[in-house]
C-alpha cells in the first residue's frame, strides 16, 4: 500500500513478487493523482507490459422462462375461471373432500404453553449502568418526567404491538426535541409488556441525554444485585486428569488463587486477560473507502493486478474493440439470442431504458422505483453494460449489483447469463458466501450479497464503475451500512455511479439522503390480482376448524392487557353465520395448517395449472408444514411437489423452486418472505399468505436478543389468499422498522473499524436513520471488554480477526 500524508487515498498493488507489487501500487496512486489534477498524464513515464487472469467458471445457465397467467375480478377463483371458459356447468369438483387431520401438533402447542408460562422478567440484569451515569430501568422514567415538566415538553409513548403470537410483546417509541441541543433524539425499545417497553424507552432517552451532557448522572442509591451463592461441591478427579490440569496451568502460567480462609468472604478466581495488546496509533481522520475507475491491469473481482496472460499487454481500446466485435458477431448469428432479445423487449422496464441511462449519465446517484416483476433487476445492469460495449468503452465498465439474499444473487446471475446467450463467468457472474463464479475482469457484471460487497470494500471499491444496490426498501443493517459508505464515496469521487433500486414504496427518504437525487419511476404490467381474506377462504372451501382441546383456563379471557381486538371476531354481514362461526373459532395467534390444506385442495379443483407459494413466518413452521403435508396421503403422493425455500437450506435445494414440474403436478413452495420481492418465480399463480414474519428484537440495556413473530406487510400475485381477516389486513404495517434499531451494533462497529472509516459513533450518526447513542456506546463498551478494541478505540489483532469472521 502507498499512503501519502495529506492525501485521503491508499494506493494498492499486488503481484507474485515485491517489486511488481510496489510498482502496481505506485501506478494506482499516480492514476489517482492524475484524476484529481495533481499531475498531468504526459508527465508519467510509460509502464512496462502488464497482465491479467480470466476467471473461467462453467456452469450451465438454466432455462428459467415460463409465463404467469394472470386473472382478476371480485368473484372466487372457480367462478372467474368458469366465466373465462364460458362454461355454464357450475360443477368444479367436490369441495367437501375429506382429508387427514391426524398430524400431531399437540407437542408443538403444549411446548408453546410452557413458554407462555415462563414469562420472563427482562428488567433483572443491567450490567452497564455505570457506563451510562447509573441510570437504570428503576430510576430513568421519573427523571424523564422531571425533564419534561421543566422543559414543558408534552410527548406520549407510541406503542406498537409485536405479535399476536405465543409471546405478545410491545414496542414503545418516542421522539423529542431537545432545545439545548437544537435537535431531536429518538428511542424505540421492546418489552414483554407495555410498562416494560415504556421503561426501556425512557431509559434509552435518559441515557442519550446524559451522554449529550443535558442531564447529570444519577446520584441516589441504585439497587445492587447480589451474586448468586453456590454451595461448595466435592469433585473427585482421577490422578491423570489432575496431572493434565496442572500441566496446562503451568503452560499458560496461570496463578492459582488460594481458597479463602473465611468461606463467607469469597475470592474472585478470574485472573484477568491472557493476552495484552499494545494500543495502536489513533486514526487521525475519518477515512473514505478508496475508489478508482476500471483500468487495464486491474481485476476488480479478485482485487488483483493483472501481470501475466493475454490481457496483460492490451490497451483499454483493444479490450473494448474485442468485446464489441464479439457481441456484434453473436447478435448477427445467434437465432436463439434474437428470440431472447424480443422477450426482453416485452418487459415494462424497456420503455424507460433511455430515461434510466440518461439519468445515470448525468447524476452520481439515481433511484429507480418499480414494481416487483417489471424487470429492473435483470435489465438495468445489461442496459448500462450494452451501452458501454456498443460505444467502444467496454473496458471502462464494471458493474456490481447487490442482492439481499444468496438465492436472488445466484438466480439473477444465471438468468442474465442466459439472456446474454453465455455461460456464467463471461460477462456475468456471482459471488455469495462459500460459492463464486467470477466474471471476466473488464466489461462485466457481478451479482453478490451485501455482505460479500462489504468484504470486498476492505480493499477499496477499485475498478468498479457502477454500484447498483437492489431492494433498498428492505432496510437490513448491512444495506444501511453500505449506503453510508457509498454516500461518503460519492462525495469524495463524484465520477462513480450509484444506482438504488426499490419496489414501489416511498423512496423520498433515500432521495433526500443522497442530496435530492432524481427518481426514475418504472410503471409496468403488474398482473391483476384478486385478494381473498380469511372470511373468503372459509366461505370458498366451506372450512370447519377442527375442534379445539379445552384448555384448563381460556388464556385469552384472562389477559387483561390485550387491547388489540381479536380481528377474527370482526366479519361483515355479507357472509353467512357458518362463516362467522368458523372464523371466530380460529385463533389469530396460530397458523391453521388444516385451512392451508383445504385451500390447496380447492386450488386443485380449479384446473388452472400454476405453482402455489405459501408464505410462513419461519423455518420451524415451514419444516412442520412440509412434514405435515408429506405425511398426508393426499399431498404425499406424486400429484404434489412440496419444496421449502429458506436461507438456511443449501443453494442447490433452493434452486429447485425454479424448476418446472410435469403436467398434472402442483408445485407447492413453502417460503419465508424471501420470495416476496427478491426473486421472481415465473409459474406462481396462487399465493397463500400467513401475513406473519419472524423478526429479531434487541433490548439494548441488557443485551438480550429474541425473536418474535409479527404481522407482515402485503404480497402480490395471480390469486392471493390471506390467512388473516380483512379487518386485520387493514391494520398491517406496510414496512418494517429498520434492522439498525433492532439488532446489537457490535458487528457493524467492527466493520467500521476494519474499513478505517473513523469513530463508530461519528460514522453511525451519518446513517439514513441513526441508531440511538446509548446503543452505540454500549457496543463500544462490549468490544472493549472483549479486547476487540484497545484504549484508543482502534482494532486489536483479536478485533481484526473477529471483524473478518462471518459469525455473530
Amino acid at each position: 500500500q502507498v499512503r501519502v500524508e495529506g492525501f485521503n487515498y491508499i494506493g494498492m498493488g499486488n503481484s507474485t513478487n515485491k517489486k511488481d507489487a510496489q510498482s502496481n501500487a505506485a501506478r494506482d496512486f499516480v492514476n489517482y493523482l492524475i484524476r484529481v489534477n495533481e499531475m498531468k498524464r504526459d508527465e508519467i513515464p510509460a509502464f512496462g507490459p502488464a497482465a491479467s487472469d480470466t476467471p473461467d467458471g462453467h456452469e450451465a445457465a438454466r432455462d428459467v422462462t415460463g409465463s404467469s397467467s394472470a386473472l382478476g375480478g371480485p368473484l372466487p377463483p372457480h367462478l372467474i375461471i368458469e366465466a373465462e371458459i364460458g362454461a355454464a356447468s357450475g360443477n368444479c369438483g367436490d369441495h367437501e373432500a375429506q382429508w387427514d387431520r391426524r398430524a400431531n401438533l399437540k407437542d408443538y402447542y403444549s411446548k408453546r404453553e410452557e413458554q407462555e408460562v415462563q414469562a420472563t422478567s427482562e428488567s433483572e440484569v443491567d450490567l452497564n449502568a455505570d457506563l451510562h451515569g447509573s441510570w437504570t430501568l428503576e430510576n430513568a422514567k421519573a427523571r424523564l418526567n422531571q425533564f419534561f415538566q421543566k422543559e414543558k415538553i408534552q410527548e406520549e409513548y407510541k406503542y406498537t404491538e409485536m405479535g399476536p403470537d405465543h409471546n405478545r410483546s410491545f414496542i414503545a417509541e418516542m421522539n423529542i426535541y431537545v432545545k439545548q441541543l437544537g435537535r431531536r433524539i429518538f428511542s424505540r425499545e421492546h418489552g414483554s409488556n407495555k410498562k416494560l417497553a415504556a421503561q426501556s424507552c425512557a431509559l434509552s432517552l435518559v441515557r442519550q441525554l446524559y451522554h449529550l451532557g443535558v442531564i447529570e448522572p444519577y446520584s441516589g442509591q441504585t439497587k445492587k444485585k447480589g451474586g448468586e451463592s453456590v454451595e461448595p461441591f466435592e469433585v473427585s478427579l482421577s490422578s491423570d486428569i489432575e496431572n493434565r490440569l496442572q500441566n496446562i496451568v503451568r503452560e499458560l502460567s496461570l496463578e492459582i488463587v488460594p481458597s479463602p480462609e473465611d468461606p463467607s468472604n469469597p475470592v474472585q478466581i478470574s485472573v484477568g486477560k491472557l493476552a495484552h495488546f499494545e494500543p495502536s496509533q489513533r486514526q487521525s481522520h475519518a477515512g473514505v473507502v478508496p475508489w478508482s475507475p476500471p483500468h487495464s491491469n486491474w481485476n476488480p473481482w479478485t482485487s488483483c493486478n493483472i501481470d501475466e496472460g493475454p490481457l496483460a499487454n492490451l490497451t483499454p481500446e483493444q479490450i473494448s474493440m474485442d468485446l464489441k466485435s464479439d457481441l456484434m458477431y453473436r447478435l448477427e448469428r445467434d437465432q436463439e439470442l434474437h428470440r431472447i432479445q424480443q422477450e426482453r423487449e416485452a418487459l415494462p422496464v424497456k420503455n424507460f431504458e433511455s430515461e434510466i441511462l440518461d439519468a445515470i449519465h448525468h447524476n452520481s446517484v439515481v433511484v429507480i422505483r418499480g414494481a416487483t416483476g417489471c424487470g429492473k433487476t435483470t435489465q438495468v445492469p445489461q442496459y448500462i453494460l450494452d451501452e458501454y460495449i456498443k460505444t467502444n468503452r467496454a473496458a471502462e465498465c464494471n458493474i456490481v449489483v447487490t442482492q439481499p439474499r444468496r438465492i436472488s444473487a445466484v438466480s439473477v446471475a444465471e438468468r442474465v447469463s442466459y439472456e446474454r446467450g453465455e455461460q456464467l463467468g463471461q460477462s456475468c457472474g456471482y459471488s455469495v458466501r462459500f460459492e463464486s463464479v467470477l466474471p471476466r475482469p473488464h466489461g462485466s457484471v457481478l451479482f453478490c450479497t451485501v455482505g460479500v460487497l462489504l468484504r470486498k470494500v476492505e480493499a477499496g471499491i477499485r475498478g468498479i464503475s457502477h454500484v447498483i444496490v437492489d431492494e433498498i426498501h428492505e432496510r437490513d443493517i448491512n444495506t444501511d451500512f453500505l449506503l453510508v459508505v457509498l454516500r461518503d464515496v460519492v462525495q469524495a469521487y463524484p465520477e462513480i455511479r450509484v444506482i438504488l433500486m426499490s419496489a414501489t414504496i416511498d423512496t423520498s427518504m433515500f432521495c433526500e439522503y443522497f442530496f435530492n437525487c432524481p427518481i426514475v419511476e418504472v410503471f409496468g404490467r403488474t398482473y391483476p390480482v384478486q385478494d381473498y381474506f380469511l372470511e373468503d377462504c372459509i366461505q370458498m372451501t366451506q372450512f370447519i376448524p377442527p375442534p379445539k382441546e379445552k384448555k384448563k383456563k381460556e388464556k385469552d379471557e384472562e389477559s387483561g392487557e390485550d387491547d388489540d381486538a381479536n380481528c377474527n371476531l370482526i366479519c361483515s354481514d355479507e357472509y353467512g353465520p357458518e362463516v362467522k362461526h368458523s372464523m371466530a373459532q380460529l385463533n389469530e395467534k396460530e397458523t391453521s395448517f388444516e385451512l392451508i390444506e383445504a385451500l390447496l385442495i380447492y386450488i386443485k379443483t380449479l384446473n388452472v395449472p400454476g405453482a402455489v407459494l405459501v408464505f410462513l413466518p419461519g423455518w420451524n413452521l415451514i419444516y412442520m408444514m412440509q412434514k405435515h403435508l408429506e405425511m398426508s396421503p393426499h399431498f404425499g403422493g406424486c400429484q404434489y411437489r412440496i419444496l421449502p425455500l429458506h436461507s438456511q437450506i443449501p443453494l442447490e435445494e433452493q434452486r429447485r423452486v425454479f424448476d418446472p414440474v410435469p403436467p398434472g403436478v402442483t408445485k407447492v413452495i413453502l417460503s419465508t418472505s424471501i420470495a416476496e420481492t427478491s426473486i421472481t418465480i415465473n409459474d406462481v399463480v396462487y399465493v397463500i399468505d400467513s401475513c406473519k414474519q419472524k423478526v429479531k428484537l434487541f433490548t439494548a440495556h441488557n443485551n438480550m436478543t429474541n425473536y418474535a413473530t409479527v404481522w407482515a406487510g402485503r404480497v402480490r400475485a395471480g390469486f392471493c389468499f390471506h390467512l388473516c381477516s380483512r379487518a386485520r389486513f387493514e391494520r398491517l404495517q406496510t414496512h418494517m422498522t429498520p434492522e439498525m434499531f433492532r439488532t446489537p451494533l457490535h458487528e457493524i462497529a467492527l466493520s467500521i473499524k476494519l474499513l478505517r472509516l473513523g469513530g463508530i459513533g461519528q460514522f453511525l450518526a451519518k446513517a439514513i436513520e441513526p441508531p440511538p447513542l446509548d446503543a452505540v456506546i454500549e457496543a463500544e463498551r462490549t468490544l472493549r471488554d472483549l479486547d476487540a478494541l484497545d484504549s484508543n478505540d482502534e482494532l486489536t489483532p483479536l478485533g481484526r480477526i473477529l471483524a473478518k469472521l462471518p459469525i455473530e
